[in-house]
């Protein structure tokens, strides 16, 4: 393009100046040879501070700070060749005073027919519009980084319903690129079809009603991926209005609540219809709510039995224990015998209910121990046929290799007992019942369809019967307490109750399969342990013969009169000293008056301040070799935690009989026995976990449970070391930074933090010698530092060797 002007007349010259001085814009006009100015307007005098005689020794380059001679040379050299008409750059201008404003320069070489050529410049100040440019960017800046990493996905559409911006978390939910939807009706990006492959009718779409309605919505929706799966969505869509509060677009604000649907227990079943959606919405609703009544029924009953079995019990006992008193006066009478025997047979029936009454409420007080399950099932082969009768047939069956579990055994013998005697009547007499232990391995996808199972290792217990089998809606109420298909009159519907709160109680897991005329298998997973078997057996009933028997003294606390009558009377029986005490504060008294005590025989729960727990303690700190034996007909928490009983603790459960009272003294004072005999009298300075350095070995032992806290000092204490004791998590840490320990025995759950933390700062210092003792699994850096074997664990329950073994480990 050639620019060139023509020869004008004078008026259109002066009128042509006129106009170039007065311009907004700023105007300069230099020469092609030196390049410098010979014309420069008003406007852009008075923006540099220049003068026109000043400008006339000047250059463009001059003005130009940022620009050299030889950069602007090389802009200007496309325009003279002629190979481009216009030139348009932005650089920086500088006033005669030093500063600076921005300018858009528009660069131009002018050629006429009768004078030389010359550039010509039109100059706009843009200081302010780079300043709001600038100021808009950084807003634009700021509201990028929030919209791009906020969790929220956004979206907004136009006034077509075309979408013209998403955000990365968008992005992220829906599985498109901003760039794959843009320009498209977000309709067809978030609702591409029905789950059946239909499409989704527009007018149904919540989100897009927001716009034409000019209304805000909020609701819930399911989206549809990028992958075709289907996912739910809470959102709310609101109209963009411009200043004439017109709505022109609409912003929605999306977030995915799968998560929040499952705390619900909501099913994510959204492959049908609305109307189907609703339906299943509302029957898992009904569902849950039905859970919560029988978890809330299951509450009450439990709470209501606790209350009672207290005093129900002491009831039986005080029945059971005159009647076995009472045996010994009524001689030879066949006649009075015979009464004698139905009314202790009613104690026993009264016993049983309430044991399964706290069973299934989950309140038993067990005591488990590690047993292999194949040796019970076959120690009940004799029992189970007796029970059953011999028109059924019963074949136990136990894999080679069963792995231990860590279970209360006469529990689990009485769970078998009733899942048989159910099994028998199914089979209505006749039939085979076939009882299996085998060890097995439950998976992750197992354990995600049960709630309340974590995989791992297992030993199963199954029951399966020849009988009629369950319908599915007799299979589903199967566990309900008092549920029983049988006539009335046969059977309580406890039976299957107390089994399902033993196996809960005990960490396991439980299933029912049955099919109506085919049969029925119940199968019990028990925890595995690697605890050693227990092969401790109940001490004969001639431990502790009449005449020797009066070498013992037993303090009994009991605050019942009659129960504690019917105990003192029962003990003088068998020939023991008995002293008595009616509260825990009483008992304490006699105890540091120094009489004689070698056995403490308590009830559970009794009014006052002191606790039977703090009793036992308080007696072991002033006779060591004391033995101490706990009673209760409704143990509450005093001694039972987590469904078990504490560490090192012995219960007799009311009501009990006689024999099974001499069995437990006998039981409690062998292990005194046992124990006083563990360390000889001149080998007292000598350890067995350090020898001649055991004098040395000083232990921090930090446990909350009191009786546990105290079994374990005295196993440390028969190991020759010096012992600190800690009951909570802040004690511990100030014990620790007081003194010197070689070992640190931990539990982990404290009552005024988690010690995951300490135990995982004391290992990162140096120190080897911590142990872990808890009856749970440890995570994170802890497992970590325990599979590193940096950190020692002694599992739950423990003995003596078990100590040993641990800190010796820990002293390599």
């Amino acid at each position: 393009m050639d620019t060139r002007i023509s020869h004008a007349s004078p008026l259109s010259n002066e009128r042509l100046g006129q106009i170039v001085e007065g311009s907004a814009s700023e105007v300069y006009v230099f020469s092609v040879e030196d390049c410098r100015f010979t014309l420069v307007n008003r406007g852009a005098r008075d923006n540099l501070l220049y003068t026109m005689d000043d400008l006339r020794d000047l250059t463009p380059w001059d003005l130009k700070p940022e620009i050299s001679e030889a950069q602007f040379r090389e802009l200007i050299e496309p325009l003279i060749s002629g190979s481009i008409p216009v030139v348009n750059f932005n650089t920086v201008h500088r006033r005669k005073d030093g500063t600076h404003y921005d300018v858009a320069v528009q660069l131009q070489l002018i050629r006429s027919d009768d004078a030389p050529p010359v550039f010509f410049a039109a100059i706009q100040d843009v200081t302010n519009r780079n300043k709001i440019e600038r100021e808009l960017r950084d807003v634009s800046g700021r509201l990028n980084a929030i919209l791009h990493n906020t969790q929220m996905a956004v979206f907004v559409m136009d006034d077509s319903q075309q979408c013209i911006f998403m955000n990365s978390a968008a992005e992220k939910l829906t599985g498109y690129k901003f760039e794959e939807t843009q320009g498209r009706p977000l309709h067809d990006v978030i609702h591409h079809s029905y789950p059946d492959g239909r499409h989704f009718p527009l007018h149904e779409c919540a989100i897009d009603r927001a716009f034409p309605e000019e209304n805000q919505v909020v609701g819930e929706e399911t989206f549809v991926h990028k992958n075709g799966c289907f996912y739910p969505v809470g959102f709310t869509a609101s109209p963009i209005r411009d200043d004439n509060d017109v709505a022109i677009g609409t912003i929605v604000e999306v977030r995915d609540i799968s998560d929040e649907i499952t705390a619900r227990n909501a099913m994510h079943r959204f492959n049908d219809s609305l109307q189907i959606k609703v339906a299943e919405a509302i029957e898992e609703r009904k569902r849950v709510e039905e859970q919560l009544l029988q978890a809330q029924k299951m509450e009450a009953i439990g709470q209501l039995t606790g209350g009672i079995a207290h005093d129900f019990n002491n009831l039986l006992q005080v029945i059971g224990g005159s009647l076995e008193l009472l045996r010994r006066d009524i001689g030879d009478n066949p006649r009075a015998r015979q009464r004698l025997e139905n009314a202790m047979g009613g104690v026993a029936r009264g016993a049983k209910l309430a044991s399964h009454l706290l069973s299934f409420g989950r309140q038993q007080p067990l005591q488990p121990k590690s047993i292999n399950v194949g040796r019970l099932i076959h120690g009940m082969s004799e029992m189970l046929t007796r029970s059953l009768g011999e028109a059924v047939e019963v074949e136990t069956i136990a894999e080679e290799g069963i792995w231990n579990c860590l279970i209360d055994s006469a529990q689990v013998e009485n769970a078998v007992l009733n899942l048989a005697i159910n099994a028998r009547d199914a089979m209505k007499g006749t039939g085979k019942l076939t009882i299996e232990a085998g060890n097995v391995v439950l998976d992750e996808r197992y354990a995600s369809a049960h709630a309340d199972l974590t995989p791992g290792q297992y030993v199963m217990l199954a029951v399966t019967d020849t009988g009629a089998g369950m319908a599915p809606d007799v299979l589903e109420k199967a566990f309900d307490p008092f549920f029983t298909t049988k006539e009335p009159g046969s059977g309580t519907g406890l039976g299957l109750s107390m089994v399902y709160g033993l196996v809960k109680q005990s960490g396991g897991h439980i299933n029912i399969y049955s099919e109506v005329g085919i049969g029925t298998t119940v199968r019990i997973y028990l925890q595995r342990t690697r605890t050693a078997e227990d092969t401790e057996r109940d001490v004969p009933l001639n431990q502790f013969p009449h005449e020797t028997a009066s070498a013992e003294t037993i303090l009994v606390v009991e605050d019942d009169a009659i129960v504690r009558s019917t105990a003192v009377e029962t003990l003088r029986e068998f020939g023991f000293t008995v002293v008595e005490a009616t509260n825990a504060e009483r008992a304490l008294a006699i105890i540091e008056s120094g009489a004689k005590v070698d056995l403490l025989f308590t009830d559970v729960v009794m009014p006052g301040n002191l606790r039977s727990p703090e009793l036992a303690r308080r007696a072991k700190e002033i006779l060591p070799d004391i033995g101490v034996l706990f009673t209760s007909g409704y143990t509450e928490n005093a001694i039972v935690h987590a469904g078990r009983l504490d560490e090192g603790v012995e219960l007799l459960s009311k009501p009990y009989t006689n024999d099974q009272l001499f069995q437990k003294i006998g039981r409690v004072m062998a292990k005194v026995e046992k124990k006083a005999a563990t360390v000889e009298p001149d080998d007292q300075s000598q350890s067995k976990a350090g020898g001649e350095d055991a004098e040395r070995l000083r232990v921090l032992v930090v446990e909350d449970e009191i009786l546990i806290r105290m079994n374990l000092a005295e196993m440390l204490n028969e190991l020759g070391a010096e012992i600190k004791e800690a009951g909570n998590l802040s004690d511990a840490q100030a014990a620790f930074a007081s003194g010197d320990f070689d070992i640190v025995i931990t539990d982990i759950s404290l009552p005024d933090g988690s010690a995951e933390n300490w135990v995982t700062e004391l290992v990162t210092n140096g120190h080897t010698g911590i142990i872990i003792s808890s009856g749970h699994p440890a995570d994170g850096d802890l497992a970590a530092h325990i599979a590193a074997r940096s950190v020692g664990v002694l599992s739950k329950p423990y003995e003596l060797n078990d100590v040993e073994r641990c800190i010796a480990e820990r002293r390599q």
